[in-house]
Parts: C-alpha cells; structure tokens; sequence
C-alpha cells in the first residue's frame, strides 16, 4: 500500500475522533456553566421549534431566550455594555446590526465549524456572525390580475413603462437600492434604483401587508418581496404566486457572539446547534428558511432556487443608514 494510501486511511480515523473529542469537550464545559443566554429578534413562539429540540440534545443546559425587535435589542444591548456587561451571550439580529455592534466592540468572533455547510456568502469571514436562516427577494403577482407571461422575469423589467404604478414595495426596509448595489456595485445600483422610484411605486409599510394587499387585489404585483409570505399564502391558495429573477436576491438573519460572554462555551454550542442539521429542520418546521445546504425549506418550489446556485447574499458594508436615506429621498418618505 503507498504511503498517500495509508495517510488516507488514518485521517479517517483520526480527525473524526479529535473532532468528536473536541465536541465532547464543549458540551461538558457548557454543561457545567448550566445556561446560554439569548437575544433573539425571533418570535417566542417560532423559537419553540428551536428550543425544543436544542433541549431534547442538551437536557443539562437551560437555554433563556429574551425576544426583542432589531431596535430594542440593539439599545438594550449598547445600555447594558456602557453599563460594565452585555447579560445576552448569544444575539440574534440582522447582519448589519451585528456589524454595528462589532465596530462598538460588542459583539466578538467566533467561526463555528459548522459554516462550511452553509450556502455560499452567508457568513462573516472574521466569525463576527453566522446566518441562519435565509430569505429570497422574488417577484409576487396576483394571477387574477397578471398573467404569468406578463410578469417581470428580471430587474431590469420592473423598468417597463407598462408596469408604471403597478409595484408595490416595502417602503421600510432599503433592499431594492442595498440589494442592487449589492449586485451591481455603487454606480450602477443607485442609478438603477433611481429609475426604479421613478416607477409611481406603491409604497407599503411591511411585508405582510404587502401580500394580503396583493390578494385582495389592489395591485398586480410586488416587488423585492420576501418569497416566504408569498409562498405560505399561496399554499393556503390564495390568489397569489411568484417568479424568482436569475439572479436572486438574499437577505439573512444571522447570530454572532458576545465579546467576552458570561458563558463561553454554551455560546460556542448553541450558536454550532443553529447551524447544525437539527438546529436547522427546527428552523424549518417553525416555517422559516434554511440555510445549510442539503436540509429543506417548507416549499419545493423554494428548494430549487435554493439549489440553483443563482443566489446573491446581501452582505452588510456598513452603509445602511446612508443607503436607507438615498432610499427614502427617491421615494418622497419623510
């Protein structure tokens, strides 16, 4: 046998086993600090799904779990910082709240080796946050109304004079102008954005409103829509569906690690547990979309443009807050 062979062999033996050793380890370091402490901008009753089974693995570790909005984390976060120390070991909120909290010196690195299974881009290559679960920025229509012929395939095609006072989009959050700046660089996606609100756009405050607007047919289509709320209304067969453009937007909600956390290693494992296989079905049975490869979201239609390899991550640069004013400029929002 050569000697590349016999290497081969030992590795499998080896590594599986110094990787076993080293899980072994941190779960009896975490199990004896006793409890992880959570933020989380999650819902109590989707984080069920998660804390249940993150229980059923680790019965000797007690998981709290406070649930707070994106702002009100983020203040109760920076007070209890300026105070002497965050209580939160764990945090789950956007990729640019967590950049924020980085730069604030809050949040610390940790790369769990779990991101090797994540879709590509969903991840901070310094370990300052993981995402967790994804979601696709797609084209909704009522098909009453719109055929799906008729019916944008591409960015650019939001762009038809046609479709001039037809859109509607969300006018809170920024992801037609950070999403194609994302994509086509500064330049090029704020001019696109600047044509787009040139568009007599339907502005609409969230998401869900956007889609029950859209059913009961006051407007033919959305744009920059989350495919969840799409895809879950139209499994309850309401009149609506929705076409992914080929290069489809993501956006991520994601956890990182408190700097210095009151307990380390259950940090280390409950953010390990959120990306796992297990953490991850938990995620998709409370309805919300995986980001691990190889694990399925609630929808096969969104499988398979999951699996396309077509994705765009929506990654946090820092400039939100000066994105979210050029947004709200071109739109007339005050």
């Amino acid at each position: 046998m050569k000697i590349a062979d016999v290497w081969w062999l030992v590795s499998l033996i080896i590594f599986p086993a110094l990787g076993f050793a080293q899980s072994q380890e941190l779960i009896s370091r975490a199990e004896k600090e006793g409890e992880v402490n959570l933020y989380a901008t999650m819902s109590v009753a989707d984080f069920a799904y998660l804390a249940k089974a993150f229980k059923e693995k680790y019965p000797r570790i007690n998981l709290r779990h406070i649930s707070l909005p994106s702002s009100r984390q983020t203040a109760r976060v920076m007070q209890e910082f300026r105070a002497g120390g965050v209580q939160a070991d764990v945090l789950g909120n956007s990729p640019d709240t967590l950049l924020y909290l980085k730069q604030q010196g809050v949040v610390g690195a940790y790369r769990s080796p779990e991101t090797k299974n994540l879709f590509p881009g969903a991840w901070d290559n310094d370990g300052f946050w993981s995402g967790i679960t994804t979601d696709l920025l797609v084209t909704g229509y009522n098909p009453r109304l719109l055929s799906r012929a008729a019916v944008p395939k591409s960015y650019d095609d939001y762009l038809r004079p046609q479709l001039k006072s037809q859109i509607a989009v969300n006018r809170g959050v920024p992801y037609p102008l950070t999403g194609m700046v994302s994509l086509r660089g500064e330049e090029q996606g704020v001019a696109y954005f600047k044509k787009l609100s040139q568009q007599d756009l339907r502005l609409i405050g969230d998401f869900n409103h956007m889609v029950n607007l859209m059913a009961a047919g006051e407007y033919s289509l959305t744009g920059f829509m989350q495919v969840s709320k799409l895809d879950a209304m139209k499994r309850k067969e309401a009149p609506v569906d929705w076409v992914a453009s080929p290069q489809t937007l993501a956006t991520i909600a994601s956890i990182g690690m408190v700097k210095n956390p009151l307990h380390p290693a259950g940090a280390q494992l409950l953010i390990d547990f959120y990306l796992s296989v297990e953490g991850q079905r938990a995620l998709a049975a409370a309805g919300k979309i995986p980001i691990r490869k190889g694990v399925k979201s609630p929808s096969k239609d969104i499988d398979q443009v999951l699996e396309s390899g077509n994705l765009h991550v929506i990654r946090p640069d820092g400039g939100y807050d000066k994105y979210m004013k050029i947004y709200n400029e071109y739109l007339g929002v005050r």
